[in-house]
């Protein structure tokens, strides 16, 4: 079978088209030099996490569990099948102008982006577990007590709060669901990008990603925590309309670690993206999609509401001092503005050819 060569010749193979590839599917390059150099922040925020996560696993006494590598491997297996199987499409209907030929095209660059958002946040959480698990096990000195310090030097009375919230039981659920849709805000703002064929701003997201995670990280190892309810210890009465259990998923997980009786890093244990309690990781994606969603009141909106309730949840659900969504706040802008400083270019994106019925961006 044969590709058709970037002139638009069909049957004839075009030897360039492999270098350029890559620049395709990692570095979003038909989407302009902003989404290139946003792609490439990426990628090197990634590169340092994973060197730094391989240097550190050879010093500590935490070893990789063999389903990782079985993971690892199908990850990358799956890409490849992937953007193979887009490129394969793409090139063999370059030039199309039937209206379904045009339609699958441009159906098919909407999965590429896709499966790069998908790529990168998955080996963006294979990097951040490793470096939660390698710093856990480190068993530094805990910093609940200063942070709970700073707290009330602010004027912030968080068992006081905690009561304010838990009080309500509509205000109790309503703070809980907002807290629990991260996921579900973080998977949505990632497919309307890729519905909607904003390469760059995908690309943004993505750059801006990988720098808070490494925010986050420096953050973890300055001030290590065992998050809010660990250090108050207060009894569930004060919170029994919050949830059980709210602020304290990980701690079994994080005590298991540093008190070495667990040794294996496995990507399938339940929490183990949820080691950090300073700086706050919510308070970051809540800024970042918000900041993402801009441009369009139908987007900007909804995500402002639900992600500014997931900001105020973080405090009685999440277990979080609030000094921590104050520095969970100060990464999200610095890693913004970090992205956003050295672009001049005018903004590029994908066109939605008519009669798709894609939303034009």
């Amino acid at each position: 079978m044969t590709l058709i060569a970037a002139a638009g010749s069909p049957g004839k193979f075009d030897a360039s088209m492999m270098t350029r590839l890559p620049g395709r599917w990692l570095l979003l390059a038909a989407y302009g030099p902003r989404a290139r150099r946003h792609m490439v922040t990426a990628w090197a925020a990634l590169a340092c996490l994973a060197t730094v996560d391989a240097l550190w696993l050879q010093f500590s006494h935490l070893s990789f569990a063999p389903s990782n590598l079985d993971s690892l491997v199908r990850l990358v297996a799956y890409m490849a099948l992937a953007f193979g199987f887009c490129g394969l499409i793409a090139y063999r209907l370059d030039g199309e102008a039937h209206p379904v030929g045009v339609a699958l095209r441009e159906i098919t660059r909407r999965i590429e982006l896709f499966c790069n958002g998908a790529m990168v946040f998955s080996l963006l959480a294979v990097a951040v577990i490793t470096c939660c698990c390698l710093g856990a096990g480190a068993a530094l000195p805990l910093q609940d007590a200063q942070l709970a310090q700073i707290d009330r030097a602010m004027g912030f009375d968080w068992v006081g709060f905690v009561g304010f919230t838990n009080s309500s039981a509509l205000a109790s659920w309503l703070l809980v669901k907002a807290y629990q849709s991260t996921p579900y805000m973080l998977a949505w703002t990632m497919l309307w990008f890729c519905l909607s064929g904003q390469g760059e701003r995908l690309a943004e997201f993505l750059a801006i990603s990988c720098l808070t995670s490494v925010g986050i990280m420096i953050g973890m190892m300055i001030m290590p925590a065992a998050g809010a309810y660990a250090y108050y210890d207060i009894p569930l009465s004060a919170y029994d309309k919050i949830g059980a259990g709210s602020g304290m998923w990980h701690h079994d997980l994080l005590t298991a670690l540093r008190t070495g009786k667990l040794t294996v890093i496995d990507f399938n244990t339940p929490n183990a993206n949820c080691l950090v309690t300073f700086p706050s990781g919510h308070t970051v994606l809540a800024i970042i999609m918000t900041y993402a969603l801009r441009g369009s009141p139908w987007t900007f909106v909804p995500a402002l509401l639900v992600n500014g309730a997931m900001l105020v949840s973080t405090v009685p659900h999440g277990g979080h001092h609030v000094f921590d969504l104050v520095v969970g706040a100060a990464i999200a802008v610095c890693a913004i503005v970090l992205v956003r400083l050295p672009l001049r270019a005018r903004t590029s994106t994908l066109p939605a050819p008519s009669g798709l019925g894609l939303p034009r961006v």
